[in-house]
């Protein structure tokens, strides 16, 4: 586990350096953005300290009773409060941020780590009836609709359909019977497309991702300035700081549309190595969930390994035109606050699952529960 370990850690290492790095290049030549790159590097820092202290605390205690629900009940509490006029901030018509101090808070980001927590503790105390399908199987899927719910109150689809996805994922690693998770599945999409046909905005979304040039002056607008990003480009790209686009052209060049500033400035060839370091992470990720000492740390390894990789995927698909336009930030790379620090927290939780299965490893080898591995030297 020291090889996935260290690849998370130099992984995640890359992709916070490089966000700080694309940052800066697009708030540095926009006055409208003064300050944004000082926020950044501040949010940064507390993720980076946060992800330290949980990469070293025993993930255990994230399962004690006092510390798992002061978390959920912290969540749920400000998924609450920032629904009430006054304390949540409403910006685009959408109410999903608690201000202070001149920062934002976004408390649908710090439930995704609260929801994953909950899971893993709920589906580890019920594994005997897991197999069944109330006693089993409804029950994580309440909460995480709960919890969903709330989210989608805020006018956002894009976090709770993450969430869900996450919740499917950890029952099937908790061991649910595969027939249940189908059913499940159907019915996830049947609500997802009613989430969508109900809202005219989400229509014009699908609309514009079906023919951006009908719309180029509306909805169409940024995925075709995402794709001119992309072949402004080319192989090597114009060069680090050197991009056009993020110069009033792509809406959201430094959050949601991050990696199509990195298309520009680093080329194919940038973003390839981007994508091979998202690769490289949900491997160590997956090894990590595979090798956990226990049903605990497996789960919580696939929940946050789920929560990021998923979400890098689906947002880099939207920037290269491949799947409909949705406000989701890169994880690590993109400007975000409050989902920086989030991800940075579930990846310190997932380095630490996978330290303590190497200490366990080495533990039963040296007390001759497993028998050392045999090298090219000794054979």
């Amino acid at each position: 586990m020291k090889r996935e370990t260290t690849v998370l850690t130099m992984s995640v290492l890359i992709l916070a350096g490089l966000g700080a790095l694309m940052v800066y290049s697009v708030t540095a030549v926009s006055p409208r953005l003064d300050g944004v790159f000082t926020k950044h590097m501040l949010y940064l820092a507390l993720g980076v300290l946060l992800f330290m202290v949980l990469s070293h605390m025993d993930y255990h205690v994230l399962g004690s009773r006092l510390v798992f629900r002061t978390v959920v009940f912290g969540a749920i509490g400000l998924l609450f409060l920032v629904l009430v006029p006054g304390i949540g901030a409403k910006i685009d018509g959408a109410r999903r941020w608690i201000r202070f101090f001149g920062l934002g808070f976004q408390p649908s980001e710090f439930a995704r780590f609260a929801l994953v927590v909950l899971l893993a503790v709920k589906l580890t105390r019920n594994r005997a009836s897991i197999t069944r399908f109330w006693s089993g199987l409804v029950p994580p899927f309440v909460i995480a609709a709960i919890f969903a719910g709330l989210v989608a109150a805020e006018r956002d689809v894009g976090i709770p359909a993450m969430m869900m996805v996450t919740a499917f994922v950890m029952v099937y690693v908790a061991g649910a019977r595969k027939i249940y998770l189908t059913g499940m599945a159907g019915l996830g999409v049947g609500a997802l497309v009613a989430a969508i046909v109900l809202f005219p905005h989400r229509i014009a979304r699908i609309t514009a991702y079906l023919d951006p040039w009908a719309y180029r002056q509306k909805s169409g607008w940024q995925l075709i300035q995402s794709l001119s990003a992309f072949a402004q480009g080319g192989l090597w790209g114009r060069g680090a700081g050197a991009g056009e686009q993020k110069l009033g052209y792509l809406p959201a060049a430094h959050t949601d549309f991050i990696f199509s500033t990195v298309g520009e400035e680093f080329g194919l060839v940038g973003t390839i190595l981007v994508v091979l370091v998202f690769v490289a992470f949900t491997w160590a990720a997956l090894r990590v969930a595979l090798n956990a000492v226990d049903l605990f740390g497996s789960l919580l390894a696939a929940g946050m390994c789920t929560m990021i990789s998923f979400q890098a995927a689906f947002i880099m698909a939207v920037t290269l035109g491949m799947l409909p336009t949705k406000g989701l930030p890169l994880p690590f790379v993109s400007y975000g606050g409050t989902a920086l620090i989030s991800f940075l927290m579930m990846a310190g939780v997932l380095v630490n699952v996978g330290g303590q299965a190497r200490v366990h490893k080495a533990q039963r080898r040296i007390a001759g529960a497993e028998p050392p591995r045999r090298t090219a030297m000794a054979a």
